[in-house]
């Protein structure tokens, strides 16, 4: 299902670009006799443009440009862009009503096209978890001599034993790796949780992987063992160059105070970390194994 609704998003969105380049292209390239008919038509191409962008943030998540996708919304795209050619070829004869029935016809499926994947899109939001990490935990060990001082005591040197974490991304091209010590692993970031009308209406959460960091199984042991955290490359929705970090703030803090609790539009930003992966075993033995860091509905988890 998740496959024929991506291709279908993929056309949707060229058939909605495709419209607002024809409507554009008649415009300029047509020139009506009247100013007017250039305002109507420079109007209905905003329309149609403005459709298709907020049909892809809103369908964002399951749009994937696969070859056959993006073949056929290129024929889609040739199609309606040769209506405008056909149309500047027959001169400025006014279109037969008929002619505009069909046209009129046409956009209003296209239209029920577009609400029926977002409904799918946001079925998938609500039911399906999205991969946004790999921790590959390699089972490669290592030996390395730690200082550190824990709370209320005298500062220690010990040697430590190390595993290699290799973080990569939902596709396995490596983004980052640690040698940890301790005997789990864990992955902190910031979620942008929606309101569940907008969420159903295909707007997943947002995300931004921050950082990971060590962990150890009992009290005694995270009370008297050193702590490590390794920074993670920028990743996720959230994740922008550092000049635009300032403004995406104020952005979502004012969406954030705008938008009161409970409201059909409301945004939250929180913080989140994952569950622990395990780097060894019950009896010390280190553990080779690749976790998913996945996004649900209430935040990250792990499968």
């Amino acid at each position: 299902m998740e496959r024929q609704l991506s291709a279908a998003a993929v056309v949707i969105l060229a058939a909605l670009l495709a419209l607002a380049a024809r409507a554009l292209l008649l415009a300029v390239v047509a020139r009506p006799p009247r100013g007017g008919a250039i305002l109507v038509r420079l109007v209905v191409a905003a329309f149609w443009f403005g459709l298709a962008v907020l049909y892809a943030l809103f369908a964002a998540h399951v749009l994937v440009f696969t070859p056959g996708a993006v073949l056929v919304g290129a024929a889609v795209t040739a199609l309606v862009l040769g209506t405008a050619v056909v149309r500047r070829s027959r001169g400025r004869r006014p279109l037969h009503p008929a002619g505009a029935l069909v046209q009129a016809c046409l956009a209003l499926v296209l239209l029920l096209g577009a609400t029926l994947t977002l409904m799918g899109a946001g079925f998938l939001a609500l039911t399906v978890d999205r991969p946004v990490l790999l921790v590959d935990v390699t089972g490669e060990t290592a030996t390395k001599t730690v200082r550190w001082a824990p709370p209320d005591q005298a500062p220690r040197e010990q040697a430590l034993r190390t595993h290699r974490v290799v973080f990569r991304s939902p596709e396995g091209a490596a983004v980052a790796e640690a040698w940890m010590y301790g005997d789990e692993v864990a992955v902190k970031g910031r979620v942008l949780r929606v309101a569940p009308l907008l969420s159903a209406a295909g707007l997943p959460n947002l995300f931004e992987l921050t950082f990971a960091h060590n962990g150890y199984r009992t009290a005694e042991r995270h009370g008297t063992y050193p702590h490590v955290a390794v920074s993670l490359p920028p990743m996720g929705p959230l994740a922008v160059h550092p000049w635009w970090r300032p403004i995406q703030a104020r952005l979502l803090r004012d969406w954030e105070r705008i938008s009161g609790e409970g409201r059909a539009w409301a945004i939250r930003s929180l913080t989140v970390e994952s569950t622990y992966f395990p780097l060894v075993a019950s009896d010390g033995t280190p553990i080779r194994h690749t976790y998913r860091l996945v996004l649900t509905p209430g935040g990250l988890s792990a499968s």
